[in-house]
Formats: structure tokens, C-alpha cells, sequence
């Protein structure tokens, strides 16, 4: 499925980045990541899954993760990572685990 480019059509003002397991080792893929939230500065994160999208003011472009084909642990690693280097931050992270994105974001069907 083209992931980035269903992104890039429901959410026009965010840049989209989709990730697989090969690019980075985990340790940094949240350093790259978390360097984009020093960057971008958005007022929030939202994690779903698999989606992550930075909340940025009217107005301003956003930034949007996609990690394909990455497992449960991965992204735990990946969630828990986020909650580290936001908890002293001016950033608000919100978290939903169970969250399926590509019906509940996307809207994709199953």
C-alpha cells in the first residue's frame, strides 16, 4: 500500500515520511525523529500505532511518520522513546494505543 501518498492527500499541510525497519536501528530511529520535534516544534505530538503526526498552528507545516511493517515491541520502543524526550519538553504527547490508523486516521477500510 502507498502510504505516503494516502498521507499526503488527507493531510496536504504535513510533510510525509514512511519508515521501514531497514532504515534505521531503533536507538536511531528515535533520535531522528525526536530531532525533527527540536525542528519542526509542534505544540503536540500524536502517536497512533503506527502514525506519528506532529500538531503545528494554523498555518504551518506539519510532519507526519508512517512506520511500515515495524512489530508491537518495535513501536513500544519507539512510543517509549517519544515519552522520554518529551517529558521535559513544551510538548504535549498523546498516545493511543490501541489505535489502528489506517481505518481510524486514514480511513481505510480493512
Amino acid at each position: 500500500m502507498d502510504y505516503e501518498a494516502i498521507i499526503s492527500e488527507k493531510f496536504p499541510n504535513c510533510d510525509v515520511e514512511v519508515l521501514t525497519p531497514d532504515v534505521f536501528e531503533m536507538e536511531k530511529l528515535v533520535e531522528y525523529i525526536t530531532d525533527d520535534i527540536v525542528v519542526y516544534k509542534p505544540h503536540s505530538v500524536m502517536v497512533y500505532r503506527h502514525l506519528i503526526r506532529f500538531l503545528m498552528d494554523v498555518g504551518v507545516r506539519g510532519k507526519i511518520y508512517y512506520l511500515d511493517g515495524f512489530s508491537d515491541d518495535d513501536l513500544k520502543t519507539v512510543h517509549s522513546g517519544l515519552l522520554k524526550f518529551t517529558w521535559r519538553q513544551n510538548v504535549v504527547i498523546n498516545l493511543f494505543k490501541n489505535a489502528n490508523p489506517d481505518r481510524d486516521v486514514l480511513g481505510l477500510k480493512k
